[in-house]
């Protein structure tokens, strides 16, 4: 998970556009391609969700259209999270 780390490392808060260099992460869900993570900013405080690719040549990457369509889902999601997320 450590060049998963650093790539968030790099990432931008999409509140405030501090860099996520010392933020908070846990992750919500790992997938073949993908972890999603949760994130909290040590600047402003604001939590997001990010989607970040594993780096394996093996397995297909995700495309725009993955990431707009679980966006479009969450927005419409009524029910609690625990539901959408997978205990192993």
């Amino acid at each position: 998970m450590g060049a998963i780390l650093e790539r968030i490392r790099t990432m931008e808060c999409p509140a405030c556009g501090a860099r996520l260099a010392s933020c908070a992460v846990r992750a919500i869900r790992a997938e073949p391609q993908a972890i999603v993570v949760k994130l909290a900013c040590t600047v402003c405080g604001e939590s997001s969700v990010a989607i970040v690719e594993r780096d394996d040549e093996n397995t297909p990457a995700l495309t725009e259209d993955d990431v707009l369509d679980a966006h479009d889902f969450l927005q419409t999601w009524h029910g609690p999270v625990a539901e959408l997320i997978e205990t192993a």
